[in-house]
């Protein structure tokens, strides 16, 4: 496996740049990388659709470091090591400081096609101040909704291998969601929608008693 970071840039668009905090790093795993880590993924038991734990979600999921509940609102379980097939992964973004310590939760999502996620901003004190998401196998719009001015939308495209990085404004005054539309349009360019998987990394506090708004994904999914 290549091991190659791909340095991390100021955004430079003017979407970008309209949030403060949030960057999309192209091409952050090579395809050979991504298929690795898809054969990885599938080889291991997804939960939800009646699978434990939270079996009332109605995408597939794994939690790795410690699982949350999203029917009881907490972290569940004991905090365990990460796997070692996100060890290039993790060291990749220490090595662009993006984290200034290893994250401690990874949880992964598949998305089939008509599905999505509803408005939410993860939990802060629960999930710290940095959340990434890897996106494999398809691309998706991601869009952003100001939590105290919900007229400031803003569509963001995730591209199949980059990485989005939620940071500041962009980590605590924005909802962010992904709708269920098959086929999606922005700045002129068609995305039909496919399977997709994301990786997303959290420092998960495990202490925090904190509600988050995830639990009204399961009613979306």
């Amino acid at each position: 496996m290549t091991d190659v970071a791909t340095t991390i840039e100021p955004a430079t668009s003017p979407t970008l740049r309209n949030i403060p905090g949030l960057d999309i790093i192209p091409d952050f795993v090579t395809e050979e990388e991504e298929s690795l880590l898809i054969q990885q993924l599938d080889a291991r038991n997804w939960a939800g659709r009646g699978v434990e734990p939270n079996p009332e979600m109605k995408r597939r999921h794994q939690h790795y470091g410690g699982v949350f509940s999203y029917r009881l609102r907490r972290v569940v379980g004991d905090m365990e090591q990460l796997p070692g097939m996100f060890n290039f992964l993790t060291r990749r973004l220490l090595e662009q400081k993006i984290y200034a310590s290893s994250p401690k939760s990874i949880i992964v999502n598949e998305y089939e096609a008509g599905q999505g996620i509803m408005p939410h901003v993860d939990a802060p004190k629960l999930f710290g101040p940095t959340i990434t998401a890897l996106s494999l196998l398809s691309d998706c719009i991601m869009t952003f909704q100001h939590v105290k001015d919900p007229s400031v939308v803003v569509p963001v495209l995730l591209s199949r291998r980059s990485l989005v990085v939620m940071n500041g404004s962009c980590r605590y005054d924005y909802k962010h969601s992904i709708s269920k539309d098959l086929v999606e349009y922005l700045d002129g360019q068609e995305i039909v929608r496919s399977r997709r998987v994301s990786i997303t990394y959290r420092d998960m506090q495990v202490s925090s008693g904190e509600e988050t708004e995830h639990p009204v994904e399961r009613r979306l999914q």
